[in-house]
């Protein structure tokens, strides 16, 4: 990641740079580079990657720097990219800098990636900040009347002077709305923001300016009538898609469940590969666990298995709130677990979230248009959360501040909170590769027509048709029967699994020795109500000085808390959200205290 300040006393900015190194590394194969430029102080956070690097930037004759973080797949108006590696090089950071010098910040419209670039313009004493399409790689920004400062972690922006750590309530108030997250650019703290996805931001010693370089409004939408065609040219640009990701991957591999998105990537990878390794992650006796050992045998992969919940998972998970910046609900904070263990079975990780999202249904909509984005938020209701009404407003003011299609108002203000976080935290330690959101693939998918988006029955056409070993006849996890199957097989299979499930119970509750699997991987309501757990998560919430009781008043928070425990009446986001929340603040100002002594030890 790149961070970086933009101080008005230069003399502090090569001690501030240092801190912020500290307070944004997680593991301690990260390697943080350092410049102090002509007035400005960058810096580059990065994880060895298998290939060469350097951190130095590309300087033009007139002394503007440009440094980029993260890697491209491919520029079509510009000539293409030869390999991923060479996205890596001083000899692309050149060609980066003359043409944005050359053409402005719309000339990387198209440049496939998922990066962070910076590039610092001596004679107007600028800094021009850009990110993906999709914001892939989170950047933060914050200021005070002594400069302003960037990162891609808000702990980052924290350590820069002046900048304050006062909680944003509202924060607070939306997690417990919508899904157990904020919207839009909003952080845990008021004082810092999120930079949205495609966006030009320009920072000078007193002004912070931002423009979209490109926007939705760009896209071919809905407009093809051939499905056939459509699935050969998603066909096509799938297999493109993977064969990029897997470039310079020594051990590429995934973390694989029983639906259809990470089987997808499997499936093609395997065809390009001889060996791909498989994660997948959950409770023993789960039906993602049978479909994902079933699928990884039929693809010939590694499997492995890392079950969740394990002893001391809590404090695992509770481990990573603040290098996650307590944007991550203790829900999400699952896919934390197994963080350690990816760097062994694998060292290119293909993550295949929101490939439903981009092929299938998920997030479409037509008519109605709040009411919808209201529920794919989703917005959860209850004691705790922002009344209907508001809440419907605030998707109106979303879908109006959106451009192009209303559905991609889940991709600004949804996916860089609920979806981008997650992979985000992957990538200290390993490289994280995302085929679905391939600008090339992305596109071809965002042509397909409401008709056949319908019920993901095109996603499940192109799957079926491209991978039947894989899909024809390995149910998936979310429906219980294979993909392209009727409407009545999903019935019937639906009320055979809740009626099994149901006899079995039946018949442990009188003795019989018999294993009931888990409808889901993650079953946190029985985790989160033992004894011990139950009581660390009331008492961080419930804290003297807890935010959250102030907000909702401490009754209210009490019997939401009773309600989940007790009558699993209140969505478990909500309670994971709450904690979050209480913990990060309870323990920001020491985290980042602990950055600034190390610092400065060793500058001592």
């Amino acid at each position: 990641m790149l961070f970086g300040i933009l101080s008005s006393d230069v003399q502090e900015t090569p001690l501030v740079l240092g801190e912020m190194a500290a307070a944004l590394r997680v593991t301690a194969e990260e390697q943080a580079t350092l410049f102090n430029v002509r007035g400005i102080g960058i810096g580059v956070l990065e994880r060895p990657a298998g290939m060469p690097y350097s951190a130095e930037p590309a300087e033009a004759l007139d002394g503007s720097c440009l440094w980029m973080s993260g890697e491209a797949f491919d520029w079509p108006s510009r000539g293409g990219i030869r390999t991923v590696a060479d996205s890596r090089t001083p000899a692309f950071r050149r060609r980066l800098l003359e043409a944005i010098t050359s053409h402005g910040p719309e000339v990387i419209s198209d440049l496939d990636g998922e990066y962070q670039i910076a590039l610092w313009n001596p004679h107007t004493r600028s800094l021009l900040l850009l990110n993906d399409r999709f914001g892939a790689l989170p950047l933060y920004i914050g200021s005070s009347s002594r400069g302003t400062a960037f990162a891609g972690g808000v702990r980052g922006v924290l350590m820069a002077p002046g900048i304050d750590l006062e909680p944003d309530v509202q924060a607070i108030r939306e997690a417990v709305s919508f899904g157990g997250y904020r919207l839009g650019s909003r952080t845990n703290v008021r004082s810092v923001a999120m930079i949205p996805p495609a966006t030009a931001t320009t920072l000078t010693a007193d002004s912070v300016a931002q423009r979209r370089y490109w926007t939705w409004r760009q896209l071919q939408d809905g407009d093809v009538v051939d499905d056939r065609a459509l699935v050969e040219e998603a066909r096509t640009r799938w297999i493109a898609a993977i064969a990029k990701r897997l470039e310079g991957s020594k051990r590429p591999g995934l973390t694989l469940s029983g639906g259809l998105d990470s089987r997808a990537i499997l499936a093609e990878a395997s065809q390009q590969r001889s060996t791909v390794a498989a994660l997948t992650y959950g409770v023993p006796h789960a039906d993602d666990i049978t479909l994902a050992r079933r699928a990884a045998r039929a693809a010939g992969a590694q499997w492995e298995l890392f079950p969740l919940y394990q002893e001391s998972w809590l404090e695992r998970r509770t481990g990573h709130i603040v290098a996650t910046d307590g944007l991550v609900d203790l829900v999400d904070l699952m896919h934390t677990e197994a963080l350690e263990r990816m760097p062994a079975v694998f060292d290119v990780y293909l993550s295949g979230y929101i490939g439903d999202v981009v092929a299938g249904s998920t997030w479409y909509f037509g008519d109605d248009e709040a009411r919808h984005l209201l529920a794919a938020l989703p917005y959860y209701g209850g004691a705790l959360a922002i009344p209907y009404e508001e809440a419907l407003a605030t998707a109106e003011e979303l879908i109006a501040s959106t451009s192009g299609a209303p559905r991609f108002a889940l991709y600004e203000h949804k996916a860089p909170q609920s979806t981008n976080r997650v992979t985000a935290a992957a990538r200290p330690y390993v490289t994280v590769r995302r085929p679905f959101v391939d600008y090339s693939f992305f596109e071809t998918c965002q042509r397909i027509s409401a008709a056949s988006r319908a019920r993901h029955a095109w996603r499940e056409r192109w799957l079926v048709s491209s991978y039947p070993q894989l899909f024809a006849r390995i149910p998936n996890q979310q429906s219980g029967v294979p993909a392209g199957s009727s409407r009545t097989r999903w019935h019937l299979t639906r009320a055979a699994r809740f009626g099994w499930r149901r006899m079995l119970r039946t018949a442990r509750s009188i003795g019989f020795p018999v294993v009931v699997r888990d409808r889901t991987y993650h079953p946190d309501e029985r985790y989160w109500s033992e004894p011990e757990q139950r009581s660390h998560i009331e008492r961080t919430i419930m804290r003297p000085g807890s935010i959250s009781c102030d907000v909702f008043g401490r009754s209210q928070v009490e019997t939401t808390l009773r309600n989940f425990f007790e009558q699993a009446a209140s969505p478990v986001q909500v309670i994971g959200a709450l904690y979050v929340f209480e913990r990060y603040h309870q323990t920001l100002s020491a985290a980042l205290d602990a950055a600034r002594r190390t610092t400065r030890a060793y500058a001592c």
